[in-house]
C-alpha cells in the first residue's frame, strides 16, 4: 500500500487551500494512505476529512524545537514507513526531519538554500503570486502524478453529527432563530482590514434588510467586537465572539445564508462547506486574492478601484492598513450586500 504524508504546519486558511490536492491522489491510487503533519489548531480541520488517516503534530515550541526537537521529529515520521512527503510550507526544521527520517521521495519547492536536501525539486517562487495558492500546492504532485487534471478539485469540509446537535444548543442560549449572515471582523492581523466605521455600514445594512448579524472572533477580539456591537440598540446582532470552537465555527457557517470579512481563515472554511463569502482584500502583493481568494467565491471578492493594477505592499501610499480603509467606495460596501442579500 502506497503511504503519502502531507506537510503543511502554517495557519488554517493554507492549511484548507492545501487539502485539494488529496483527490487527485486517490483518484491516482485510491488505496493510497494519506497522512497529515500539521500544527495542534489545524487538527479539528484535519480530522474531519474522511480521505486522511493519520495526523502527527508539529511542535516547533514544544517537543519539536531546535535541532534536537527537529531529529525526534524525524524518528517520529521514520516509523511510519512513508514512500513520499509533500512539503507544502517549506522551512528548514522539517526539510531536515523528512530527509532525516530517510523518506524515498521528498518534494518540494527549489529555491531555498536547503532543498538540496529534497529528492524532487519543483520550480515554483509564490513570491511574485502569479496564480491561486491552491495552483501552487497542486503543482508539487507533478513528480508523482504527471497528468494533473487541468481544473482545480472541488472540495468540502465535512460536519459530523455531534458538532450539528452543538450548533443547535448554542442557537438556542442566544436566541438564534432563522436566516443569518456572519460578520468576522478580525483577521489577526495576516492582511489589510476594513475600519469601524465600515464594519458597523455593513451591520446596520444587514439588519435593515431583517437578518440577523452574527458576529465572531476570537478570545483577543471580544473588546473589538463588543464596541462594533456597542453602536446598535437592535436586538437583530448576536455575538458569539469567543463562545465557539473551531469545529462548532465550521457548522456555524455552513447553516450561514454567507459570510462578510476579509483574508482570513473563516473565508476559506465557508468556501469549503458551499456557503456564500463575500470578502474584502487588498489586491496588493502578498494579499492579492488572485493567490490567496476564497476558491469558490473569487467572484464575490472585493477590492478597492486602483490605477496600479500590479501594486506591492511595501510600496503600498497608504501605509500599513494598505488600501481598505481608504479606497473602498459605498457601492463597493453595498456591492457585498447584494451578493449575499
Amino acid at each position: 500500500m502506497r503511504k503519502i504524508l502531507l506537510v503543511r504546519t502554517d495557519r488554517i486558511g493554507d492549511t484548507l487551500l492545501t487539502l485539494p490536492v488529496v483527490k487527485p491522489i486517490k483518484e491516482r491510487w485510491p488505496d493510497c494512505k494519506i497522512d497529515f503533519l500539521a500544527r495542534t489548531y489545524t487538527h479539528p480541520i484535519l480530522k474531519n476529512v474522511k480521505e486522511i488517516g493519520q495526523i502527527l503534530n508539529y511542535d516547533p515550541e514544544g517537543v519539536h524545537r531546535g535541532i534536537r526537537g527537529h531529529q525526534l521529529l524525524a524518528t517520529e515520521i521514520q516509523q511510519q514507513n512513508y514512500e513520499a512527503a509533500i512539503l507544502f510550507y517549506p522551512r528548514f526544521g522539517l526539510t531536515f526531519a523528512l530527509w532525516r527520517a530517510g523518506i524515498p521521495r521528498r518534494i518540494g519547492t527549489s529555491h531555498r538554500w536547503y532543498s538540496f536536501l529534497l529528492t524532487d525539486r519543483v520550480h515554483q517562487s509564490r513570491r511574485e503570486c502569479l496564480k491561486h495558492e491552491v495552483e501552487y500546492n497542486l503543482d508539487l504532485l507533478e513528480p508523482l502524478i504527471q497528468d494533473l487534471p487541468s481544473e482545480i478539485p472541488q472540495f468540502r469540509l465535512a460536519i459530523p453529527e455531534k458538532t450539528k446537535r452543538e450548533l443547535q444548543e448554542i442557537f438556542t442560549a442566544n436566541d438564534i432563530l432563522g436566516k443569518y449572515i456572519v460578520v468576522h471582523p478580525g483577521n489577526g492581523d495576516s492582511a489589510p482590514n476594513l475600519t469601524l466605521d465600515q464594519y458597523r455600514t455593513l451591520i446596520q445594512q444587514i439588519s435593515l434588510s431583517g437578518i440577523r448579524v452574527v458576529l465572531t472572533g476570537v478570545n483577543s477580539e471580544k473588546e473589538y467586537n463588543q464596541l462594533l456591537k456597542s453602536e446598535f440598540t437592535t436586538n437583530n446582532i448576536s455575538d458569539l465572539t469567543g463562545k465557539l470552537n473551531l469545529e462548532q465555527m465550521i457548522a456555524l457557517l455552513s447553516e450561514a445564508s454567507g459570510l462578510i470579512t476579509t483574508s482570513t481563515g473563516p473565508a476559506h472554511i465557508a468556501s469549503a462547506v458551499g456557503t456564500p463569502v463575500a470578502t474584502f482584500y487588498c489586491p496588493a502583493i502578498p494579499h492579492t486574492p488572485d493567490r490567496w481568494g476564497p476558491l469558490e467565491n473569487l467572484e464575490r471578492v472585493i477590492t478597492p478601484k486602483l490605477t496600479n493594477s500590479h501594486c506591492q505592499m511595501k510600496q503600498c501610499p497608504h501605509g500599513t492598513q494598505g488600501c481598505l480603509a481608504t479606497c473602498l467606495q459605498d457601492d463597493q460596501i453595498n456591492q457585498a450586500l447584494n451578493y449575499l442579500l
